[in-house]
């Protein structure tokens, strides 16, 4: 969990009323306020009081996820990566999980290729 939460900076998300209020599946005008926490968003709704969400159920986690994938130089940075993904995977939804499979097995075929190729030269 720490190799996500030092390489991800929830900090640079850009995160709007519309957005929460999809998640929460709520009206946008029922959102009083909400703050970015250092973990965690704060979010006040009308009638509810304060929620917490997790920045990892955003899609600007997954999103961040899939950076760090296809920003990997080596096969030792993907691996690293990819098992800290599969530690928390299950606060990710299930088509999040598979979109940052697909983006692993790739970026692991291009790294073995490139591997490969060094080794022929």
């Amino acid at each position: 969990m720490n190799v996500l939460r030092h390489r991800i900076n929830p900090k640079t998300f850009v995160i709007t009323n519309r957005q929460l209020a999809k998640y929460l599946k709520i009206a946008t005008t029922r959102i009083w306020r909400w703050e970015k926490w250092a973990h965690v968003l704060w979010v006040h709704i009308q009638g509810l009081g304060g929620y917490f969400i997790s920045y990892r159920q955003l899609e600007q986690w997954i999103a961040a996820c899939s950076t760090l994938i296809r920003s990997c130089r080596d096969l030792k940075t993907l691996t690293l990566v990819w098992s800290a993904i599969q530690r928390e995977s299950q606060r990710y939804t299930e088509e999040a999980i598979l979109r940052l499979s697909q983006l692993h097995e790739q970026r692991l075929t291009k790294l073995c290729h490139y591997r490969e190729c060094d080794r022929l030269s």
